[in-house]
């Protein structure tokens, strides 16, 4: 007995014996230990990925208009588990129980988490590439100086001589054969591989999931808009080729469009110092405005050239940085990026997955909107008006006309090219068979042999004037991204139809009715990402997507312009 109290003793005040903790644990933030089975593991990773995406955005910012240094691959230490198949279980098991929003928010989530395995992946060939691009100069003989690499392209679209213009191009083709290309080929094959470590079997079926779209009938929509707007397309383009840099379509090569869209002949009514205000009087006629949105108007040397946004936590933290040169491009762009401002500065949806998650073509179509203003003689009368109140020369009919007349070119243009020549050939470039693009490859005069040739007879098709070996060298760096050049391709047909729809609704001169922007905040911009491209139709009275209603639209464009011409 004595014996047994002895050890019951000793084994009340023994220490207790602790089990030896895994490597690194005692240095985790508390939230990090949270048991990957429980709900609140899913919302740590919520938070977290949400609080990464911030400070990637801010540091993004200053990396695109003060040239510094690029931080992407570095932001990713320290959040291993918001990329392992855990995260992406526990995600998946959160949305069985899941309701209202909350079943799409956690969708959204996990498609960007995945999308983010290759992020990682690619990471360090993004910042290398950003580096090289921002760090890179070029030498022209009819300059003292060096010039930035990101400034050739502004340089080219200014400059008269199209001789020239090809010398710059050249220069720049220089930089990207010997020093972009490289690591673009090395992203591919890393870019392939994580791809098929998330589960997928290459990286179209992990762009198709990211991007929601079924890339084959996509380029069958394309290649039908191709034919169907050839010849108003090629007729259009003839013109305004004549007009702007004195020379036939045939004529033309790939520089040439900078200083094409630049449209000089009209400078005089693009004057950079009233873009901002063309864009405050464009707004205030609908009810809109930038609001808080922060704009950079800098001209920082190493500043991304073109206009961009960055929602860095939408809607309280929305920037838009603007590099003013003037002239028509100049305002199409700035037009178009506001429309993501405003955007995602009305966003007012949660939780907050849907704002930025979700969805990509509707918030490039609302861009696409704003900038289609150029192609309404209505809101070109105003912009007429808007000029000579702020002390500028008036443009005649015929100087509205070739504004409206550009604007229809170019959204054939992009049509053609994002919806027909680079669904096609990014098909090709990241793996899938000629098969694939037959109908594609049935437009094209010959069998390329490799991706430079591919390129070259495909953007020839779509641009209607033969490219040069020299004009498709960016078949490399001419490409975006999980192919978001399919969410562009939707976003031009969509923003047509949004004309349509808000003209049938509001009248043909809506651009002075300020419940416009309250229908847009209300109906599309409030709900963030969380409305597909059809969607957005249907609340416009359409059925959904129609490219075909896009061609009949750019037949109609082009007569308004002719009928614009020779009116008194």
């Amino acid at each position: 007995m004595r014996l047994a109290l002895l050890l019951l003793a000793a084994c009340a005040t023994a220490p207790e014996t602790v089990p030896p903790k895994p490597p690194g644990e005692n240095i985790l933030h508390p939230r990090s230990r949270i048991d990957t089975e429980s709900a609140a593991f899913v919302q740590a990773l919520r938070d977290e990925y949400r609080a990464m995406g911030r400070i990637q955005a801010v540091l993004g910012w200053y990396a695109a208009t003060q040239g510094e240094t690029s931080l992407a691959q570095l932001t990713y230490l320290g959040h291993d588990r918001l990329f392992q198949r855990t995260a992406l279980d526990a995600i998946a098991r959160a949305q069985g129980s899941a309701q209202g929003n909350e079943v799409l928010a956690l969708t959204f989530l996990k498609r960007a988490l995945t999308g983010e395995i290759v992020g990682l992946a690619v990471a360090k060939f993004d910042d290398e590439y950003a580096d090289a691009e921002s760090g890179a100069t070029v030498t022209l003989p009819w300059r003292d100086k060096p010039l930035a690499f990101r400034d050739v392209q502004s340089l080219i679209a200014q400059e008269p001589d199209a001789a020239r213009r090809r010398q710059a191009f050249a220069a720049m083709n220089a930089v990207r054969v010997a020093t972009l290309n490289p690591i673009l080929e090395r992203k591919e094959d890393a870019a392939q591989h994580a791809a098929r470590e998330t589960g997928f079997a290459d990286y179209v079926a992990l762009s198709e999931e990211q991007r929601q779209v079924q890339l084959a009938p996509l380029l069958v929509q394309g290649v039908a808009y191709v034919q169907a707007t050839e010849s108003v397309f090629r007729a259009t383009l003839d013109r305004v080729a004549r007009e702007e840099l004195g020379i036939p379509r045939e004529q033309m090569h790939q520089p040439d469009w900078g200083r094409l869209w630049k449209s000089p002949r009209l400078a005089p009514y693009f004057d950079k110092g009233l873009e901002l205000k063309a864009l405050e009087a464009f707004l205030s006629g609908i009810g809109l405005g930038l609001g808080d949105v922060k704009v950079d108007d800098s001209l920082h040397p190493r500043k991304r050239p073109r206009a961009f946004v960055n929602p860095v936590d939408p809607p309280r933290d929305v920037r838009l940085s603007v590099k003013p040169v003037g002239g028509l491009d100049d305002y199409w762009t700035l037009f178009h990026e506001a429309g993501h401002a405003v955007h995602f500065s009305s966003a007012t949806i949660e939780p907050s997955e849907l704002i930025q998650l979700g969805y990509g073509a509707p918030s490039e179509g609302f861009g696409e909107f704003f900038r289609h203003a150029f192609s309404d003689p209505r809101w070109l009368t105003r912009f007429r008006a808007f000029l000579l109140e702020n002390g500028k020369a008036a443009p005649a009919n015929a100087e509205l006309a070739a504004i409206l007349r550009r604007t229809a070119l170019i959204e054939m243009y992009y049509l053609r090219r994002y919806a027909f020549a680079k669904i096609a050939y990014e098909l090709r470039l990241h793996g899938r068979p000629a098969s694939e693009i037959e109908p594609a490859l049935k437009l094209l005069p010959g069998h390329p042999g490799d991706l430079h040739e591919l390129y070259r007879q495909l953007f020839s098709v779509a641009y209607g004037f033969e490219l040069s070996p020299d004009d498709a060298q960016v078949f490399r760096t001419d490409v975006d991204d999980t192919f978001y050049s399919a969410d562009y391709a939707r976003a031009f047909v969509l923003a047509g139809l949004m004309h349509e729809g808000i003209r049938k609704q509001f009248g043909e001169d809506w651009y002075g009715n300020p419940a416009v922007g309250k229908f847009l905040k209300s109906e599309l911009f409030s709900r963030g990402t969380s409305l597909t491209a059809d969607d957005v139709a249907k609340r416009l009275g359409f059925a959904g997507l129609d490219f075909a209603a896009a061609a009949r639209r750019a037949q109609r464009l082009v007569a308004e312009a002719d009928a614009l011409e020779k009116a008194k």
